[in-house]
């Protein structure tokens, strides 16, 4: 282990440097969980491991980006994500003296109470997960705008009083049919052709 300070090599359970007095502080697991679940990457910056960090936030955001025009990489980003909590364990240990970490081996070495956290945030990250992949998934079920639209469009409308049983029954028809019932029931200026028919035929 290398002091951060005066880079004065440090035995691996040392709490000062031997050489400047620093204090060698431990990085908090949980502070960088809450990192990365806010913005991927930022738990690994906290650790020490800027290259990490700031790759896979250009990653996660890369893909969200992308998400709009596809799906899958809507799916890569949500991969992303849950990728940088393992990297940021990782990271945290190795900042912490540990050089060689292993996940599995280190949760049995755990107590209980830090057994039981560590499931509950997993098992909300998977939740997580889970949510935002059947999200993406369940966007493709549905018909798209321009479909519904050309649906309605197919249709055209007609007035039912124009064509009643099968008899025409548009105005030109009833003035030249019937003159003394369109007389009565519309008036003039409606139709010019029509105004003529009818004074032609002795309507004023």
């Amino acid at each position: 282990m290398i002091c951060n300070n005066c880079g004065c090599e440090l035995a691996d359970n040392a709490t000062f440097c031997s050489k400047c007095g620093k204090k060698i502080k431990n990085k908090n697991i949980y502070i960088a969980l809450v990192l990365t679940f806010i913005l991927t990457g930022l738990g690994s910056i906290y650790a020490g491991n800027t290259k990490k960090g700031l790759t896979l936030l250009i990653l996660r955001v890369l893909f969200a980006a992308l998400a709009f025009f596809s799906n899958i990489f809507g799916i890569l980003s949500v991969l992303v994500w849950v990728y940088g909590f393992y990297e940021v364990y990782n990271d945290v240990q190795i900042a912490n003296r540990n050089s060689s970490p292993n996940p599995i081996n280190d949760f049995k070495n755990w107590n209980q109470q830090n057994k039981i956290i560590a499931i509950l945030i997993i098992c909300a990250i998977l939740i997580l997960t889970l949510n935002s992949l059947i999200s993406f998934s369940s966007t493709d079920s549905y018909p798209s705008d321009d479909s519904d639209t050309s649906n309605y469009v197919s249709y055209s409308y007609e007035s039912p009083s124009s064509h009643y049983r099968g008899v025409d029954t548009s105005p030109d028809t009833l003035a030249k049919n019937d003159p003394d019932w369109y007389y009565d029931h519309y008036e003039y200026g409606d139709n010019p052709d029509i105004d003529d028919y009818l004074e032609s035929e002795g309507y004023d």
